[in-house]
């Protein structure tokens, strides 16, 4: 004759809860679908450089981009600048451009703040 086992597991409150929570997480992939707060986005960003660039800064970034000839030969003001920097940063295949400059900016400022390092960055 065979043995036979078997086990009875109890259920779980406490995977359950788990399980419930993961459901009532934020889905910022959704939130980002949502047309009003990409607006809402491009509008801050806009405003942002509109606000806290010169025009100098603001062809710096173009030419990073490599966009900044393009704008020259047009003659573009500020706020013509501002808004095809906000339309080229927020085109999807420019992402990885878009992150690595702004990483870049990120070390710059922070170089610039060390009390040593500032006085290696010619910017």
């Amino acid at each position: 004759m065979d043995n036979i086992f078997f086990s009875v597991k109890e259920k779980d409150d406490e995977k359950e809860k788990d399980d419930e929570k993961e459901k009532e997480v934020f889905d910022f992939n959704n939130l980002l679908n949502d047309f009003s707060i990409v607006e809402d986005v491009k509008v801050s960003r806009m405003i942002d450089y509109n606000e806290n660039y010169t025009v100098k800064e603001l062809m710096l970034i173009c030419d990073y981009y490599g966009i900044a000839k393009e704008l020259k030969q047009n003659k573009f003001n500020k706020n013509e600048i501002v808004q095809f920097l906000v339309m080229f940063e927020e085109n999807p295949m420019n992402y990885d451009i878009v992150f690595k400059r702004r990483n870049v900016w990120f070390y710059i400022d922070e170089l610039k703040k060390d009390k040593f390092m500032k006085k290696y960055v010619i910017w």
